[in-house]
């Protein structure tokens, strides 16, 4: 039960942190930090998309919402497990 709890809590606690992302000042501030490191347009130019700060938060935010639900995919499971 106590290893339950724990991964279930874990699992909040990254929902937050993700859930961050969704904050426009905490965008910018993040978009700020890193815009002029080389690795963060890797796959921008991969996947020829124009390097801007919309692209670069849409990105964000749709990876945001992918680690959101497969973390409440977990939680759901865990809660529904014996």
């Amino acid at each position: 039960m106590t290893e339950k709890m724990l991964l279930i809590s874990f699992s909040l606690l990254i929902i937050i942190l993700f859930a961050m992302n969704f904050n426009e000042k905490w965008n910018n501030k993040f978009y700020e930090e890193i815009k002029d490191k080389k690795s963060l347009w890797y796959w921008f130019k991969v996947f020829k998309f124009p390097e801007t700060k919309e692209n670069f938060i849409r990105l964000c935010k749709g990876l945001s919402i992918f680690v959101i639900i497969i973390q409440t995919i977990t939680i759901v499971f865990l809660l529904t497990r014996n």
